[in-house]
């Protein structure tokens, strides 16, 4: 065997709506979605790459003793978005294709550019954060598309 290893072609397993979890950096053991794959690199990356949007913060429990102000402030989701290698994430068996109707991908291509206003990003992470949310409220049913969004909001437990 040579020490070079032969260009990897497309991963077809790898597109978008795909759930991911990261296993580098920052988001290690959080779960995200792939927007869009960039196999031959985006920008000065010269690795494949995907642009992904996971959960940062996921819902926590509410109990019925709870006031309603606690529980908004509970079920408040936070997000990430991010350019990760291929290496970087492990692809599940699970598929979140409403994520892909919640995101506008060349928004969140724009807002990963170097010279965005900050104050952008947090509005639009806010405004991804609440679609998240009204999906994990809307989606209580334990029906077989319900059940991967379900196990996509959830906290890692390990």
């Amino acid at each position: 065997m040579s020490g070079s290893a032969a260009p990897a072609g497309p991963r077809r397993f790898i597109k978008p709506g795909t759930v991911v979890m990261c296993l580098r950096g920052r988001q290690a053991g959080k779960k995200a979605v792939i927007l869009k794959t960039h196999e031959s690199g985006i920008g000065g990356k010269k690795f494949p790459c995907a642009t992904v949007v996971g959960i940062q913060r996921p819902p926590r429990q509410v109990k019925r003793g709870m006031s309603q102000s606690v529980i908004k402030k509970k079920q408040k989701v936070g997000v990430f978005f991010k350019h990760v290698n291929y290496s970087h994430f492990m692809p599940t068996r699970y598929t979140f294709t409403n994520a892909m109707q919640m995101v506008n991908v060349s928004e969140v291509e724009e807002l990963l550019k170097k010279d965005v206003a900050k104050t952008e990003k947090k509005a639009k992470k806010r405004e991804v954060g609440k679609a998240f949310q009204e999906h994990v409220l809307k989606s209580a049913g334990t029906t077989e598309k319900a059940a991967g969004a379900k196990w996509f909001l959830t906290k890692l437990k390990f």
